[in-house]
């Protein structure tokens, strides 16, 4: 055998697993030539890390898997412990042995009570990966001398739920600062698991540039013990006079306190200093509780966006019976996730004129009348010159961009093709489609392009260069209305609009593939 090998053991988060994470250590032990008494000691330190694993990082749930990473060197044995649990981020120097858990220099976050741990390896060291989980690393010199204490004998009587408890004494909201990083992840980590779509939650340095570079300007609530149990916020990618709203989570043990009010209007306070032109969000249909926040913040649904997200919220996995009325609403992983798309104008945007397809113009003028636009339709004209169109695919999503900058004379055949890619090529579940409302040729797209399977999406008010898009929307995916749940009235007209254009242009192309085969 090689002087130097890897070696790793998967096993599902089950205290009753843990025997066999033992003999896997015992056997790397001996291969490494450690005497007896220090290959027990080192097994049942990993015994005791793959059981504060699933306590603490998964909080008593038994979905996951823990990884046992094995290497041996003439020079070491590492043993290197992941798990995909509650993000715990080690921002000093690696731990070794004389400044264990107790030393307030050992972490920025309170140990995980591994104290026995540190007293039988040469280095402890937690390394966070993001997205990716945890890593607890221990390194045994093979010279070194192992000393595990005895364990202490368990008491009989019930195991402590991990779970936060709302603190007493009420809560301090304040803006997100340089620092949080690492406590705004658990709590996104409580709230998504590690599936929420802006990655950069899950990064403390990242979200440390984003708050430097101010595109992202966050409030959170902290508990009486410190913890972080909430946050809303505004992102500005681009820096641009739009900001979206949102980012809301609040963790479910503190749910039912007015977080989510008390946040908003502190981040109300911050936002009427950044001079934007307008606000947007994107709420979740899976429950309410995200939208009746945007209406009760002033912002107006302008578009439904079907299947746009594949959604996964974590506090909804096993937990029976549904304890509020949200989770009752929700049934995740049957469905992807339809969003609301909603605007509101910060400054009165005066007259606008647009160019919109005589079929639409009823929601349209709707959609734009809550938004407060005096709102003029302009006559079509045919496209002239050459288009510029801009072809986007979102893998994490499934979802396909189509969108038109500047119509020409090809831009039509661009998006009969770049829609056939998407679909056919890179398996795109949804593909969106802008067309830019102040353009002449838009009328004659929008209708050339719903023969083709296209339908009625909605608006999205000063995305587009020169002022805003249409959004049509393509499926590549089976819809159940049924689970599409929405808070305000013209929600769900906009939604009935919606799905009575998908199954209209639904029909035309059934008709139209049954007289091809004959």
């Amino acid at each position: 055998m090689s002087s130097s090998f890897q070696t790793e053991l998967s096993l599902p988060v089950d205290a009753r697993m843990l025997r066999l994470a033992q003999d896997y250590v015992r056997g790397l032990a001996q291969l490494a030539g450690l005497p007896e008494d220090q290959a027990e000691s080192l097994a049942l330190a990993v015994w005791e890390a793959c059981e504060d694993s699933i306590e603490h990082a998964f909080e008593g749930e038994d979905s996951g898997t823990l990884k046992l990473v094995g290497e041996v060197t003439p020079a070491a044995l590492t043993l290197s412990l992941h798990d995909q649990g509650l993000p715990f981020y080690q921002t000093r120097e690696p731990v070794t042995p004389g400044s264990g858990p107790e030393s307030p220099d050992s972490a920025c976050l309170p140990c995980r009570g591994l104290a026995s741990i540190h007293q039988c390896v040469d280095e402890v060291r937690w390394i966070y990966h993001g997205v990716e989980g945890n890593e607890l690393r221990l390194t045994k010199d093979l010279a070194g001398v192992c000393r595990l204490p005895a364990p202490e004998p368990e008491t009989s009587g019930p195991r402590t739920e991990a779970v936060l408890a709302a603190a007493p004494g009420g809560y301090t909201i304040r803006l997100l600062r340089p620092g949080d990083g690492i406590h705004l992840a658990r709590l996104m980590y409580r709230v998504y698991g590690y599936s929420y779509t802006n990655e950069d939650f899950y990064y403390p340095d990242r979200l440390d540039h984003d708050l430097d570079a101010g595109r992202h300007v966050g409030v959170v609530a902290v508990a009486g013990n410190g913890e972080i149990v909430g946050h809303a916020g505004v992102e500005r990618p681009d820096l641009g006079p739009l900001a979206e709203l949102g980012q809301l989570a609040v963790a479910p043990v503190h749910r039912g306190q007015g977080l989510r009010k008390l946040m908003g209007d502190r981040l109300q306070e911050e936002i009427k200093k950044l001079g934007l032109v307008g606000l947007f969000a994107e709420a979740v249909t899976i429950h309410t509780i995200s939208q009746e926040g945007s209406d009760s913040r002033g912002l107006h649904p302008t578009g439904i966006k079907l299947l746009d997200w594949q959604a996964h919220f974590k506090t909804l996995q096993h937990r029976r019976p549904r304890s509020s009325r949200w989770e009752r609403e929700a049934e995740p992983g049957l469905q992807r996730e339809t969003m609301v798309f909603y605007f509101k104008y910060l400054a009165p945007p005066g007259r606008k004129a647009i160019c919109a397809p005589s079929r639409h113009r009823g929601m349209l003028g709707k959609i734009y009348k809550n938004l407060e636009v005096d709102l003029q339709f302009l006559e079509p004209s045919g496209p002239t010159g050459p288009g510029e169109l801009k072809v986007h695919y979102d893998q994490a999503t499934g979802v396909g961009i189509i969108q038109v900058n500047r119509i020409g004379i090809g831009t039509l055949p661009e998006i009969y093709q770049a829609r056939r890619d998407l679909c056919d090529m890179v398996g795109a579940k949804v593909v969106g489609l802008y067309l830019p409302l102040a353009q002449g040729g838009t009328p004659y797209l929008c209708e050339a392009v719903e023969a083709d399977g296209f339908f009625f999406s909605g608006v999205q008010p000063h995305f587009a260069p020169d002022g805003d898009f249409l959004r049509l929307q393509y499926l590549h995916a089976e819809l159940d209305p049924a689970r599409i749940h929405l808070s305000s009235p013209f929600a769900k007209e906009l939604l009935t609009y919606v799905l009575q254009e998908k199954e209209a242009f639904s029909g035309q192309l059934s008709a139209i593939s049954k007289n091809k085969e004959l």
